[in-house]
């Protein structure tokens, strides 16, 4: 009785400790919910609306690298790839010192660092392959400043969104990128990742060669041989349109004159 009772009490401490495990671990993870949902607030969306609109009369264009939404198709991936170009973007932009303008934006700034800054990241970091094959995405963007911060702005929204639906961004997004941006309608991949062509396709096009080259060199010696006889023919009948004596014409009058002058014949002998 006494190691029945042992082996109860040991199992009873595993079953705590593991029920106290869990706890720990959900209260960690409502924590980092709640922290992620707070970031981004309608003040900064609304201030961000607000930059945008100061820029609706500028006539210049800028220019940026980021990632076409409706190609990925995938709004989790989109701003997992998204991410990175955003903070780019966001250093790049630059107001009028102590404008109000200019503080709306280093406050931007500071709620997009927020995103990141926690022990647990609110967007999970890509590994080294997702990170490869999102490159491929990148598209080169010229716009107005406006149409750019209103971009800047709709991207944020859906960070928002997935983060009040306590997105975690741990999705492997690698098949997304290779889908989207490697396949036939994507982008240009860099030498070292293009695909070598079967070699079946090689192995089709050697006998098309064989066939269409005869069958070219055929009908260029066909057409020359009726060029070359049009033009021996015109040669030939030349001579006569133009009135001068055929070549056989001498003999053939020579023949006439001894039918028409038999005595001269008779004379001689």
């Amino acid at each position: 009785m006494p190691r029945l009772g042992a082996k109860v009490s040991l199992l009873r401490c595993t079953l705590l400790s593991s029920l106290l495990l869990l706890l720990v671990c959900s209260i960690h993870e409502t924590e980092q919910n709640s922290y992620c949902q707070q970031i981004i607030t309608e003040r900064h969306l609304a201030e961000l609306q607000e930059l945008a609109d100061t820029q609706m009369q500028h006539p210049g264009r800028v220019s940026f690298k980021f990632i076409d939404k409706m190609q990925l198709n995938d709004s989790i991936c989109y701003v997992k790839a998204a991410f990175p170009l955003l903070g780019k973007i966001l250093e790049r932009t630059e107001f009028k010192e102590n404008s109000s303008n200019a503080r709306k934006m280093q406050t931007v700034r500071r709620m997009y660092h927020s995103i990141d800054e926690n022990v647990d990241p609110c967007i999970r970091e890509e590994d080294d392959e997702e990170r490869m094959l999102s490159q491929m995405c990148f598209k080169e963007f010229t716009t107005s400043p406006y149409e750019m911060l209103v971009l800047v702005k709709d991207f944020f929204q859906d960070i928002n969104q997935l983060l009040q639906n306590q997105e975690t961004f741990e999705k492997d997004c690698s098949h997304v990128y290779h889908r989207a941006c490697l396949g036939p309608r994507g982008a240009e991949s860099p030498p070292e990742q293009r695909r070598k062509e079967p070699p079946g396709r090689e192995g089709l096009q050697e006998p098309l060669v064989f066939v269409v080259v005869p069958g070219v060199v055929a009908v260029l010696l066909a057409v020359g041989g009726l060029l070359f006889y049009k033009y021996k023919c015109r040669v030939l009948e030349q001579p006569l349109e133009d009135g001068d004596c055929d070549p056989e014409e001498p003999e053939r009058r020579a023949l006439q004159g001894v039918r028409e002058c038999p005595e001269l014949e008779t004379q001689d002998l």
